[in-house]
């Protein structure tokens, strides 16, 4: 894949992350269990696997509009190797399905890189999530962010324990309460019968 084809696949994947992530939270229920994702605009860019000389906001912007990012703005280096962009640029377009599919979530991923609290996997790939902070490095809230994307089934002796997902609800960031049910299944599908830990974080309209 040449660097023109890749940029329009990051195109492509910029958006399909406006159409149905950005701007969303994302409720994942599983057991007695719950995590709340938050997909942020300054996400993306680290998400592709590329490197830029640009704010992360600033390549998000660009990478949705067509033409927008050039072919400067995408750089590569032995933390940001091409091949592995390439990898993933294969599967990022399909990140949304995730929000509203049959997926499990494994909890404490080790990588050799890092410890992630929750990954969402539908064993093609993994999204793996960690703290809500803001730019000084501060807390917000007890939601996740999407830190990193591997096209990869991790191995059972990578994670904790592997869940699956009962329903995953969605809602505007900015609003109170999910009000939307993207998956469920199909045991759970007639009689909602939502964990009491989330009722409280819902009103879904019948």
């Amino acid at each position: 894949m040449g660097k023109s084809a890749l940029i329009k696949k990051i195109h492509n994947a910029a958006v399909n992350y406006q159409k149905y992530l950005a701007g969303r939270t994302f409720l994942f229920a599983y057991g007695d269990s719950f995590a709340e994702i938050v997909f942020k605009s300054s996400s993306f860019q680290h998400l592709t696997g590329v490197k830029t000389n640009l704010r992360a906001k600033g390549f998000y912007n660009h990478a949705k509009k067509k033409n927008g990012l050039r072919p400067g703005e995408v750089l590569f280096d032995k933390t940001h190797p091409y091949d592995l962009a390439e990898k993933k640029m294969e599967y990022l377009g399909d990140l949304y399905k995730v929000t509203c599919s049959d997926v499990m979530i494994a909890t404490d991923i080790v990588t050799i890189s890092a410890v992630y609290k929750v990954g969402v996997t539908n064993f093609r790939f993994i999204l793996l999530c960690g703290p809500n902070r803001d730019t000084a490095g501060q807390l917000i809230d007890e939601c996740l962010v999407p830190y990193s994307f591997r096209v990869e089934d991790i191995s059972a002796s990578r994670f904790e324990e592997l869940h699956e997902v009962q329903y995953i609800l969605s809602k505007k960031t900015n609003d109170r309460l999910y009000s939307h049910i993207s998956y469920c299944t199909e045991s759970e599908r007639d009689k909602l019968n939502f964990p009491p830990r989330i009722k409280d974080k819902i009103k879904i309209s019948q």
